[in-house]
């Protein structure tokens, strides 16, 4: 006997109620996939590209994420992670791993990090938050953090009939016990992702030559 449609749909999405500060609900899949449709790797090396709005797949946000260690003409360390405002650029990529070695990431925890430092700061290159509770500036995103898996990858929205052939799209969460859903967030005039408010929705977008896994 074939099998019903309804349980085919069951074996391609876990449907889950994700919990956050702004109480969204989130549709989570086993699989990530980038903005072409190909499986995000386990340690590969992707940008994070902002996709929001009725004109996906094209990005109705300006600029891109990358790290910075200079705010306001002055060095910082830890980096931060901002919006860059310029639309020719596709930031700076980062890694997103699991501690399981499965060769694709999957919506769970994971950990984030900017690779080897190319800068004097000698801070971890891992993403943290401070502080998710509080205000800015300590639940801004920055570097510094260990490999704990407190991040996690969210599905932003259902598939409906209307993105059934799109790539899906994707909101990040901070889940040190409560999960919080990251957005950006403008302090002191730059734009930076920091825990709280809208959710930033974003696609994969693969770093050519980054097949090796980078291990944190």
């Amino acid at each position: 006997m074939k099998p019903s449609l309804s349980s085919v749909l069951l074996h391609l999405f876990i449907i889950v109620t994700t919990c956050s500060i702004s109480s969204i609900p989130t549709v989570v899949s086993d699989d990530v996939v980038d903005i072409t449709g190909d499986l995000v790797r386990n340690g590969g090396k992707y940008y994070i590209i902002p996709m929001e709005g009725s004109d996906y797949p094209v990005p109705t946000t300006r600029g891109r994420i990358k790290l910075t260690d200079n705010i306001d003409g002055e060095k910082i360390c830890p980096l931060d992670v901002v919006l860059d405002p310029s639309d020719d650029k596709l930031g700076d990529g980062f890694y997103f791993s699991q501690l399981t070695r499965q060769l694709y990431l999957q919506s769970s925890r994971i950990g984030i990090d900017s690779g080897p430092p190319v800068v004097e700061c000698e801070a971890s290159t891992s993403w943290t938050i401070p502080d998710a509770e509080a205000e800015a500036p300590s639940n801004l995103i920055t570097t510094g953090g260990g490999f704990v898996g407190l991040f996690q990858v969210v599905r932003y929205r259902p598939i409906g009939p209307d993105r059934v052939f799109r790539p899906p799209t994707y909101m990040l969460q901070y889940c040190p016990e409560t999960c919080f859903n990251i957005s950006l967030y403008s302090y002191n005039g730059v734009t930076r992702l920091a825990s709280g408010g809208a959710p930033f929705e974003f696609g994969f977008v693969k770093v050519q030559a980054s097949n090796e896994i980078y291990s944190m």
